[in-house]
């Protein structure tokens, strides 16, 4: 019994040492944002958002916060952050990081070398968002409101509101590193700008990848929103504005409340895909009204379908003038056509490939006026 008793507390005393990986809050420089760069002799640049929390002794401990913009540069990422870390007091942390954005240059090539390290660190939050910019991450996130504390929050939230108007994809740093591994399969992230009319930074849109590569082409919001329905993604929100024919100055908004998606795939000359939307839709915004005849109600539909299959075929084009897979074709030849895949599979399969897009649109709502 006695031996057993020794025997046990044995075990028991390797619990009390305490966390041998321990990292004190107090000893920490916390980061919230972050962009990496190119520099004219192609070494990398890191611009980091940390917030420094003030303790004032003279009143009764009360705290501020402060934001502090640190760079490092450096041939590796690791060699950014160590730079940075030697200019700082306390121990670079991550975890807290919202938002990563990537400079245009940086993204032009395998964004794999970036993000590599990133992913290889288990304190970072592969739930942040990603983003991109056509021009350098360090003015960016220079020009954000100096009377805008929490910066990495506010361009969080400002993506996450895009995201639920079905601006731009919801893409995070983990969800995007799939595609970086998927040969059928390209993807789309917001893309950053600074506003000329407000100089304020915005979501003005999504950017294009082909492969690893940013192709250095962008789409609108109109444009994102058009590919995600084609994608059957939509959010809580989808409006759509446009004009009901190109002679009048009628416009009409709408809001989509349901996607049905039909694909058809044909081998040809060249793989001719065939996909059609159809899109349930309700009126928000159409001042000749008369929503109440059935007339005016299959006017709108014809009118509609047209307007988006137009914009559609123009997109299409956008994307195959980019070599851009967004819609994950590729994926789709290799689930359901492999004899097709195994002829055109290659680095750039997506030119052997012709989108041939139509929309249906079917307006089951016009509001509470009717």
């Amino acid at each position: 019994m006695k031996k057993n008793k020794i025997l046990l507390l044995f075990l028991i005393i390797p619990l009390l040492i305490g966390c041998w990986d321990e990292r004190l809050l107090k000893n920490a420089r916390i980061v919230y944002l972050t962009g990496i760069d190119l520099d004219e002799e192609e070494k990398y640049v890191t611009t980091s958002i940390i917030r420094n929390m003030n303790i004032s002794e003279s009143s009764r401990g009360e705290t501020s916060v402060s934001n502090e913009l640190v760079t490092g540069k450096g041939e590796t990422i690791v060699e950014t952050s160590i730079n940075i870390s030697e200019s700082v007091a306390g121990n670079l942390d991550p975890a807290k990081g919202k938002v990563l954005i990537l400079g245009g240059e940086v993204a032009k090539g395998d964004i794999y070398n970036v993000l590599d390290p990133i992913y290889r660190d288990p304190r970072v939050d592969v739930t942040a968002k990603i983003a991109i910019t056509d021009g350098s991450a360090n003015e960016l996130i220079q020009h954000l409101s100096q009377a805008e504390m929490e910066k990495g929050e506010y361009l969080y939230e400002m993506i996450r509101s895009s995201e639920m108007l079905t601006k731009v994809p919801k893409n995070t740093l983990q969800s995007v590193c799939t595609y970086l591994f998927d040969e059928g399969k390209d993807f789309f992230i917001p893309y950053l700008g600074i506003d000329n009319e407000d100089n304020k930074v915005k979501v003005k849109g999504t950017a294009l990848f082909n492969d690893r590569s940013f192709t250095g082409q962008f789409l609108s919001p109109e444009e994102s929103t058009l590919l995600l329905l084609f994608m059957e993604v939509q959010s809580k929100k989808a409006f759509l504005t446009n004009y009901i024919d190109q002679s009048s100055a009628v416009s009409i908004s709408y809001n989509v409340k349901s996607i049905s998606q039909d694909i058809n795939v044909e081998k040809k000359d060249k793989v001719h895909v065939g996909i059609s939307i159809q899109l349930d839709v309700d009126i928000v915004d159409y001042p000749p009204d008369n929503l109440d005849n059935q007339e005016t109600i299959s006017y709108l539909n014809q009118q509609l379908s047209s307007v988006l299959t137009e914009k559609a075929n123009v997109l299409f084009k956008k994307l195959a003038d980019n070599q851009s897979d967004v819609l994950g074709l590729g994926r789709e030849l290799i689930a359901f056509h492999p004899s097709i895949w195994e002829e055109i599979k290659g680095e750039n399969y997506y030119e052997h490939i012709v989108v041939n897009p139509e929309v249906k649109v079917n307006v089951v709502s016009s509001g509470i006026t009717l």
